[in-house]
């Protein structure tokens, strides 16, 4: 098991006061951070593959700031990505066994390529669920992907490997990617903070619709950090935003004094565990006693919504299977749930996702009056690492009704981890959503909800992990 104990874990502004100070260099700190990577693999089953490259380019950073040039924040800085990325001669497998991963990656995405120009080090790819099609951490390919929090739990997923690095103090942040909550379920099971960003506001390549890549990290701050070298708009991705993040003062946001809606039934889904509920309720007192308007909503959605969503997720996997190498070795749990791809028709899709945009259309229309949301992240606290959900043996993402749908709005969600469950000892994250393209106002409140919050989230670790105090 990762052991507990206040262990000072350096965030992104940490890595570059002691870089410009002389008392670290990007050249030990990689080192470190290759060398747990591989502890961290041995015993959460986090690492898909080690970045050859990245002492080569740990000694270039250091080469910058002794001569006073570092390229900005993210120069040097550890970093990990999930298996669904590109990365130019590395491989990928996007999690599942039906790639044999024996042709490298002949470019990098987009998000890949942003990082790497602000001198970011990419330590490792990190495991992930088959195709993303799963909120947990199992793998026809990897295995099974573990919480370091408790080993016998689930990370999430589908950017699994990505939260168990961070959790277990591998990297200072991560990039994964979302279609139905795979950035955010692994910030809510591993006790990070994370944004699933306004759909197009990070550029992808190559791009998506329906895909939005995220950011994982400890604490809020660093994702702002993150998402101003990452989300801008590039001509790589037709789709992209214009223009660029930037971060906004909490102040003049609750100066305004916004609506908040308390979301805690989404009509749908796995039941709501007590525990979350009662975390939820804490951090929307705090918000009231902030100054904001808190009012309860419902969304009153039904099985019927989340089924025309499944069935576009399942063609989507099912299409991915059957022009992969190896279709036959996809995991068990998926090849059983995409079956039904077979028997629709091109009508019976475009049913599915006519029922989807009305069901978006809705969820919109009856949050319209709130400038945030607030909602639970998972409606359970925690599940064992070896199902693919609570109770989605056969429903594999039924369990993501609180993160699902804002993809499809195409809404900013936020995550942070409000504490930690005096009985199960693991973490309870909390969602803030904002209208699109407010960004800023979501981490914002975010922000100041994990500023506020009653106690001090000290992450679990295992030995030799990267220790430089503080």
């Amino acid at each position: 098991m990762a052991q507990e104990g206040m262990i000072p874990m350096f965030g992104i502004a940490q890595y570059g006061e002691a870089y410009r100070s002389g008392s670290l260099t990007p050249n030990q700190v990689i080192a470190d951070h290759i060398g747990y990577a591989k502890k961290v693999s041995q015993k959460c089953n986090a690492i898909s593959v080690l970045n050859p490259r990245a002492e080569e380019l740990a000694e270039a950073s250091t080469e910058r700031f002794s001569q006073g040039n570092a390229k900005g924040p993210l120069d040097g800085v550890p970093v990990v990505v999930k298996d669904s990325y590109h990365m130019k001669g590395l491989k990928r497998w996007h999690g599942s066994a039906i790639h044999d991963g024996d042709d490298p990656s002949a470019f990098s995405s987009e998000p890949i390529q942003k990082l790497e120009a602000a001198g970011a080090v990419i330590v490792a790819k990190t495991t992930m669920p088959d195709m993303g099609m799963l909120g947990s951490g199992i793998s026809s390919q990897f295995g099974i992907v573990r919480n370091p929090w408790d080993l016998s739990k689930s990370p999430g997923g589908s950017s699994s490997g990505v939260g168990a690095s961070l959790a277990s103090g591998l990297a200072a942040f991560g990039l994964g990617t979302d279609i139905a909550g795979s950035v955010r379920l692994p910030a809510g099971h591993c006790g990070l903070a994370a944004i699933k960003p306004t759909q197009e506001r990070i550029a992808y390549s190559p791009a998506s619709v329906m895909r939005s890549s995220g950011i994982l990290s400890r604490s809020i701050s660093d994702v702002e950090q993150v998402l101003a070298v990452v989300g801008t708009s590039s001509e790589s991705d037709p789709w992209s935003l214009p223009g660029a993040f930037e971060a906004k003062r909490v102040d003049d946001i609750l100066a305004r004094k916004p609506k908040v809606g308390l979301l805690l039934d989404m009509g749908y889904g796995a039941s709501l565990d007590p525990v979350v509920s009662s975390f939820v309720v804490r951090a929307s007192e705090r918000l009231a006693q902030m100054g904001c308007q808190v009012e309860p909503l419902s969304l009153d959605l039904t099985d019927g919504d989340f089924s025309n969503a499944d069935r576009v997720f399942k063609a989507h996997a099912a299409a991915e299977i059957r022009s992969s190498r190896h279709p036959e070795a996809v995991l068990d749990y998926v090849a059983e749930w995409v079956k039904e791809a077979a028997e629709l028709s091109m009508a019976d899709y475009e049913d599915a996702m006519n029922g989807v945009l009305s069901t978006a259309c809705h969820v919109i229309d009856e949050t319209k009056r709130f400038d945030y949301l607030i909602s639970p992240v998972i409606p359970v606290v925690g599940f064992n690492a070896d199902i693919p959900g609570p109770g989605d043996d056969e429903q594999l993402l039924h369990h993501t009704q609180f993160t699902a749908w804002f993809n499809q709005t195409c809404q900013p969600a936020v995550v942070y981890c409000e504490g930690v469950d005096q009985t199960s000892k693991l973490p309870v994250g909390i969602q803030i959503v904002a209208k699109r393209f407010d960004d800023a106002g979501a981490l914002a409140i975010a922000g100041a909800l994990e500023q506020s919050r009653p106690e001090t989230i000290n992450y679990p670790h295992f030995e030799g992990v990267p220790e430089y105090g503080c």
